[in-house]
């Protein structure tokens, strides 16, 4: 294999994309030295998550579907305090600066940082995508100037991108670093569901013959940590046992679900789902 050759990992689940994820790194990965954690990785590996809605990781469930669940409302809700994040998990308060705070969260780039014309990322976004469908300026920022510094929380995700292709709304992200086990399900699934999300929206809005596509995350870096060994036998053990498919609530409503982010209520379906699974 040469060194400048990229490997797709294509499934229709993320429970799919997190099993041939660590056959791949198994298999290929070298060896990783962190500052944090010593494991194995490999690089520019892009997974294709070919069902934009299955995007529930079941194979560690219960407990994957709340932390799921959990992050997504603190992503809906923009906070950048660590002590906030840290009700999904403790881990992020390891991570805070020296003013209590992360840079990790993807809901305040996406929903809650405003562009220069005072509206978010999202909604510019959209509103381009409706002006012009065929549009390559759909871009949302996550990566940002203030994060080159010493912190402990650079962003894994730089940005996302959305397109339409073949008649159906794509959505790429591009990420620096992706833990199989640890971030890859999570991040895939808040991204998978901004693509479904946008989707709505763009057909609510007038556009039409529009298809809910493929979400991708472009990775330079994917790798599993030697302390999640143990991790990982469990979820391969997982994997031989019969399991049902999870999905969210379709949304009916983008407008009801931005509603429901910009003004932190629970009328929509989708929502109120995920603050009921958020105390699995």
């Amino acid at each position: 294999m040469q060194i400048y050759e990229t490997t797709d990992i294509v499934g229709s689940s993320v429970d799919e994309l997190v099993l041939k994820g660590i056959e791949h790194v198994g298999k290929c990965g070298e060896r990783l030295d962190a500052r944090t954690a010593s494991g194995i990785q490999t690089y520019n590996v892009n997974y294709v998550l070919t069902d934009s809605r299955n995007r529930v990781h079941c194979l560690r469930f219960p407990r994957s579907v709340r932390y799921m669940c959990r992050e997504l409302l603190l992503y809906f809700s923009g906070s950048l305090l660590a002590q906030d994040m840290a009700k999904a998990s403790a881990f992020w308060l390891r991570l805070q600066d020296a003013d209590g705070l992360i840079n990790s969260n993807y809901g305040h780039y996406v929903f809650h940082r405003q562009t220069p014309e005072g509206i978010s990322q999202y909604e510019w976004c959209a509103r381009l995508l409706v002006e012009r469908p065929q549009t390559r300026r759909a871009v949302i920022n996550i990566n940002s100037i203030e994060h080159k510094n010493d912190t402990r929380d650079m962003p894994c995700n730089m940005g996302l991108q959305f397109f339409v292709q073949s008649g159906m709304l794509c959505c790429v992200a591009y990420t620096r670093s992706a833990d199989v086990l640890t971030g890859l399900p999570y991040d895939m699934a808040f991204f998978s569901l901004l693509n479904e999300l946008l989707w709505r929206d763009l057909c609510e809005r007038g556009v039409k013959n529009l298809g809910l596509g493929y979400c991708m995350m472009r990775t330079c870096f994917t790798q599993i940590y030697i302390d999640k060994s143990g991790l990982v036998d469990s979820v391969l053990e997982r994997a031989q046992l019969p399991r049902e498919t999870m999905l969210m609530p379709v949304i009916s409503s983008a407008s009801e679900v931005i509603a429901d982010i910009v003004h932190q209520t629970s009328n929509s379906q989708l929502v109120r789902w995920c603050h009921q699974h958020a105390e699995y």
